[in-house]
Order: C-alpha cells, then structure tokens, then sequence
C-alpha cells in the first residue's frame, strides 16, 4: 500500500510538472515588447476570473478601438502571470498578445470567467518583461538588458514614461534610454550620506 501511495504521489507530481510552463526567455521589456500586438498604458479596473478588466489611458503601440479590454492571465497551465499580481486601481505598461485562436479546449460555458480567453481579447506572457510597473508616470521594472528571469530591476532607476514612449516611437536610442534607467551616482550617494548621517 505505501509502495502505491508513492507510485501515485510520483504519478501526479509528474503530470504537474509536465503541465507547468516551458519557455524561452524573450528579454527585457524593450526586446519582449517587440513581439507584442498592443503596447498600452492603463490602469486595472477588476478581476473576473482568470481575468481583469484593463483601462487604456495611452496607446503606445498598435491600433485599439475600445477604452477597456479584457486580459487573461494563468490557468494553471500557461505561459502567463497570475492576474491577481496586478491589483485593481494598480497602473502599468503591458505589452500585450491579441488572442486569435482559442483552443478546443479553451472555453467552458459552464466557467466564463476561468479560461483561455475569447477571441478579440488580449493576453499577458510571463515569458520576458511584458509589464512595467507605471507610478505617477514613472515605469519601474526590468526595463532594458536586465538580468534574465527577472521582472523586476531594483538597480534600475525610474524612467518617465514620456521616455519609454520616445524610445518604442524610434525617437531615442538603446544608449539614451539606458542612460535613463541607470541608477544616478548623485542621489544615490546623497541617500547613503543621509543614511550614514541618521546613524
């Protein structure tokens, strides 16, 4: 008997693992953004689901016509971030996949609210930086050559998001914008020297 509960205990982690998800690394934002349908910058208004209701605030790339859209996140199965890591009222840059085939298997009647997606939605992939953090206009994040697997850059410094814009529009560079993100010298020794002074 305990001999199967082992067997069955194997079985199962097995299948988990073989359902978890396998991707290549697609980059920091500016690399996994260049594969996106749809780069906005918004704010999450509720989660149904799997889901959340998104409202665009600026187009940063691509065509949309409607002033909120529905993303997915994961079901336990897919390449994709956990919705709920994107609270209500939070504000972010998403690079975005328009969802043009759903799976025989992707929709159930029964749980509207749980699945793939519905065709004309979007869906966020947890395969490179496809989200920045946006705070009174301010992107945070893994923003341009960050460590792989890393969503967050906490050595990065905050880039306007006017920046970003310039920078997806071919207005700057990778130099300009890397400029932009590295930590500045002065203020980092000004918050040391004060912290060393409060000791």
């Amino acid at each position: 008997m305990f001999k199967q509960l082992i067997l069955l205990t194997l079985l199962l982690l097995s299948s988990q693992a073989s359902l978890a998800c396998q991707c290549l690394w697609q980059g920091s934002f500016t690399k996994a953004a260049n594969n996106a349908d749809l780069i906005v910058s918004g704010k999450v208004l509720a989660h149904k689901g799997n889901a959340a209701d998104f409202e665009i605030s600026k187009i940063l790339k691509g065509k949309e016509f409607l002033e909120v859209i529905r993303l997915w996140g994961d079901t336990g199965k897919l390449c994709r971030p956990n919705i709920y890591g994107f609270p209500e009222h939070s504000e972010w840059v998403l690079a975005l996949h328009k969802i043009t085939e759903v799976p025989d298997d992707g929709f159930n009647p029964n749980t509207p609210s749980f699945s793939y997606g519905r065709l004309g939605d979007y869906s966020l992939s947890n395969c490179g930086v496809y989200w920045l953090k946006n705070e009174h206009g301010f992107i945070t994040g893994n923003i341009i050559n960050g460590p792989r697997w890393q969503w967050q850059d906490e050595k990065m410094n905050p880039v306007r998001i006017e920046v970003l814009e310039a920078y997806i529009n071919n207005k700057i560079d990778d130099k300009k914008l890397i400029e932009a993100a590295k930590p500045q010298k002065a203020l980092k020794d000004l918050m040391k020297n004060t912290l060393q002074s409060l000791e």
